[in-house]
């Protein structure tokens, strides 16, 4: 087993191709060394992606089913899932028990261990799984112990859970309001720190770099810049130099079609939904804390991310 033997799945999601490139994409300080990633993506992700991820250095390895993946020779194991194929993760770790996985890194959602919407129960249960695993597998066996196949049973195991906030690229599922003048998100007063897709695929690179210094400790990972609706719009006025007016949404059809045009998994359309609802709750008033140790981090910026997407919001 090589020292970074990794496996990500199912990396074919956005945040498993942020986590390979950041991966591959060290930086001088860590170019020469070893690296062994395998990419396990599910049967109907694109070609293109697919060539992404082997381009990045990756190994692509399609799962058609879980209860057949194995992980043999794998040192650290990272496990991400799409919102429909969420029992697959009760099946991943019990494998990654029965391979005798050293470490597990789960990414979960924000606020886990407080919802009552389907998604945010799994993850609840997916995390309290994880942990009794490798709480159950590790045991002290006696060095005076003359079974030799015991003593080689015998493995520290360790896990560490990230739970990302609201991706950035959840705002544009009102791009065509935006475009109108309107920035219509139905959330109240409240406010949040969207994060970029690549900023949680750098942090789990990190955990995965970093193991040991993360182990049994749950993260969750924001932007750096707290937004309220008002400041949103004041802000993206400027930026995009697109006149911009505040009206928080109330109407749980219209918001439900927004996200129904950007996204076409009706549970992550709930799922999503439920994270404006805790906005408006005031539930995620909070900024993270930096990972400091992140060599040159510059986390993107909200402003960053809509300057990038500036064509594809006002159609130029």
């Amino acid at each position: 087993m090589t020292k970074d033997s990794i496996f990500i799945l199912e990396a074919d999601r956005p945040t498993g191709v942020a986590t390979v490139c950041a991966l591959f994409n060290s930086g001088p300080t860590q170019s020469n060394r070893r690296i062994n990633v395998k990419a396990g993506v599910n049967p109907n992700s694109s070609p293109e992606v697919r060539e992404k991820l082997s381009q990045y250095g990756a190994e692509v390895i399609v799962i058609d089913d879980p209860h057949n993946v194995k992980f043999n020779d794998v040192h650290k194991l990272m496990i991400i899932l799409s919102p429909e194929r969420l029992d697959a993760g009760f099946i991943y770790v019990d494998a990654a028990s029965r391979d005798r996985v050293p470490f597990v890194l789960l990414q979960s959602i924000v606020l886990a261990d407080e919802r009552d919407d389907y998604v945010g129960k799994k993850y609840a249960q997916l995390e309290a799984k994880v942990k009794k695993m490798i709480t159950k597998e590790c045991n002290n066996i006696s060095e005076n112990c003359e079974n030799e196949d015991l003593k080689d049973a015998h493995i520290h195991r360790y896990w560490a859970i990230l739970r990302a906030g609201i991706y950035d690229h959840y705002l544009l599922a009102f791009k065509d309001c935006i475009k109108k003048g309107v920035l219509d998100l139905p959330i109240g007063n409240g406010e949040f720190a969207p994060i970029a897709v690549e900023d949680v695929g750098k942090v789990a690179k990190h955990i995965l770099d970093k193991s040991e210094n993360y182990y049994s400790h749950t993260f969750t990972v924001t932007g750096h810049e707290l937004f309220s609706g008002k400041l949103l719009a004041e802000r993206l006025s400027e930026t995009l130099h697109h006149k911009l007016t505040y009206k928080p949404c109330e109407d749980d059809e219209h918001i439900r079609e927004h996200i129904k045009k950007y996204i076409n998994n009706p549970v992550e359309v709930e799922a999503v939904y439920q994270l404006f609802d805790f906005i408006k709750e005031d539930k995620l008033k909070f900024v993270s804390p930096n990972f400091t140790e992140i060599e040159k981090w510059k986390p993107k910026t909200v402003m960053q991310f809509f300057l990038e997407n500036k064509n594809e919001i006002l159609n130029y």
